[in-house]
């Protein structure tokens, strides 16, 4: 971690003194501390170190702190500075805040407060560092990912997602996406003979190829946006120019049936050079114009029928689309397979989206699909699969989670489907019984990492039980180690290794084997001074006296 220097400007010098000698610094990640003991000292030393937190008093012969403040804000900008006032100087202190002060150190000053305080103020400066530092190599990541990132976000949009109003815009704007007239068409490409039995590096070779000859052909008269869908296909959504989209031309059935012209005729060459220059075959589907995004599922749907139903296993096939979902008697669920799916908002724990989407998939069945008991079967499995899924990825069986009659053969799980009523029932009681033993989980695990914790501190309590040191044990993040510990025990981690050092302090202080510094030592206090300071504000005495007083209690 990089350390910070610190400088405490005080015209009394047992405070600055008291603050730079005794508190461990190093610890919050400050490597270097100043003292300065009038504001006309500290502009000197400012002139000459690279300070980066300040804290400085108020009132202050020749240069107070307010003035100081000021010059700091005016010749020092980066400086983070913190304002030490008694309560009396409340007001004065409230003139600060023109001079982008960060905090308050109300006098009398507690040393973990400080410590708190600064340490905030040192994490400030960490990330204002590492995101100036990061920014550029930030960007350029970005703009090397942008074709994967549209892809990644028309392939969603392919699938069904549903994106706010808000959302979409932003989106298409930070992809610089541009959309004319919300008017697009879609085509698919199909690769195949040889070129499937490439292996991952070679297809994707001939996939990215196949996707630049695509966009040399249609260009300058159409944009292409491209992704692989999740059937391996390349899914082009084929878009106007802006110039040509402000024309109007598009909007008429002549313009429009000379645009579909010319996208066969581009369908058709793109056949022919993947032919030549990749030795390879593709059928190619092209759907009429839609509206964005609404029609983009349906035109998707559309496409994918028409490659089952009209091009099959046959190869090198051109397609123009046309609305073949109007024309089946039987519709396909929506709401069960359009992204998030159920597995995926299991896995990440979003219940209350998971009920969400329960209750719009019955929804459907119960408006669209009332009379039929196959879309029951459909939706029934589908979901059982999805919780099974779910358990047997926490190295549970479901029956283990939801009860084996729910789950029984012979019981009420398999007869679910025979009303949409029961089949409604048993799914939400289902995944509340799923939820309820997941939470069972969690909170034991918990209770197994607190006891774990406890165990480790116990165990080198005179050695190192920072809270990097339990979060490396544990194997966790720190910063969660200490949430958990205080979600379950109501306690701060750090208030726990206190009382326990201040505990044992006192155990090894009945014993005159042992100097003060040299407990100080074993409990991992190396400054002497902080460890007087931490024991008395513990025991509101003084290793010392502490001591002393022991010894008369056994003398009498």
């Amino acid at each position: 971690m990089e350390m910070f220097q610190l400088l405490i400007v005080d015209d009394e010098p047992f405070v600055v003194d008291d603050l730079a000698d005794t508190l461990p610094w190093e610890e919050i990640g400050i490597g270097l501390v100043y003292k300065a003991y009038s504001g006309v000292e500290a502009l000197e030393i400012l002139k000459s170190n690279p300070i980066d937190v300040m804290i400085t008093d108020i009132q202050m012969p020749e240069l107070n702190g307010l003035e100081l403040l000021e010059q700091v804000n005016r010749n020092w900008k980066r400086v983070k500075c913190l304002l030490l006032s008694g309560h009396a100087e409340f007001s004065y202190a409230q003139q600060a805040i023109k001079h982008h002060i960060c905090d308050y150190l109300l006098k009398p000053i507690g040393d973990e407060e400080v410590l708190e305080k600064v340490g905030l103020v040192v994490q400030a400066l960490q990330k204002e560092r590492e995101e100036s530092q990061n920014y550029q190599r930030i960007v350029k990541a970005f703009e090397e990912n942008l074709p994967k990132l549209r892809g990644d976000f028309l392939g969603e949009l392919l699938q069904g997602k549903v994106f706010s109003a808000k959302v979409l815009t932003e989106k298409l704007h930070s992809l610089k996406i541009a959309v004319p007239h919300n008017c697009f068409a879609l085509m698919l490409a199909r690769l195949e003979g040889e070129m499937l039995e490439f292996d991952f590096y070679n297809l994707s070779l001939m996939e990215f190829a196949v996707i630049n000859i695509a966009e040399e052909i249609f260009h300058p008269g159409f944009r292409l946006w491209s992704c692989k869908d999740v059937h391996g296909y390349l899914s082009f959504m084929v878009l106007l120019p802006e110039d040509q989209a402000n024309d109007g031309q598009w909007a008429t059935a002549q313009g429009r049936e000379e645009l579909e012209h010319q996208l066969e005729l581009m369908g058709s060459q793109l056949q022919m050079n993947v032919s030549k220059y990749l030795k390879g075959t593709v059928s190619v589907l092209l759907h009429k114009w839609g509206s964005f995004p609404q029609d983009i599922p349906k035109l998707y749907q559309d496409s994918l029928l028409s490659l089952r139903r009209r091009v099959g296993n046959q190869s090198e096939m051109l397609v123009c689309v046309t609305d073949e979902t109007e024309q089946l008697p039987v519709q396909a669920l929506h709401k069960l397979y359009e992204p998030p799916l159920l597995i995926h908002l299991l896995e990440s724990g979003q219940w209350e989206v998971m009920r969400e989407k329960l209750t719009g998939i019955v929804h459907e069945i119960r408006t669209k699909h009332a009379d039929s008991p196959e879309y029951l079967i459909e939706a029934f499995f589908s979901i059982y699969a999805a919780f099974s899924s779910y358990a047997h990825k926490n190295g549970r069986e479901l029956a283990d989670m939801i009860g084996s009659e729910m789950v029984h053969v012979a019981g009420t799980g398999i007869t679910a489907y025979r009303s949409l009523e029961v089949l409604e029932n048993w799914i939400f009681e289902a995944a509340r019984l799923l939820q309820q033993s997941m939470e069972h989980d969690t909170r034991s695990d918990r209770e197994s990492a607190v006891s774990k914790i406890h165990q480790f501190v116990q165990r080198h309590l005179a050695d190192d039980v920072s809270l990097q040191a339990i979060a490396d044990y544990l194997n966790m993040h720190p910063v969660h180690v200490s949430r958990l510990y205080k979600l379950e025990t109501d306690e701060n981690l750090s208030d726990y290794v206190l009382r326990l050092k201040m505990e044992l302090a006192a155990s090894l202080l009945r014993s005159n084997d042992l100097k003060i510094y040299e407990i100080g030592m074993k409990l991992g206090y190396p400054n002497p001074n902080y460890f007087i300071k931490v024991f008395k504000k513990h025991y509101a005495l003084t290793p010392q006296e502490f001591r002393l007083k022991l010894e008369g209690g056994a003398a009498k």
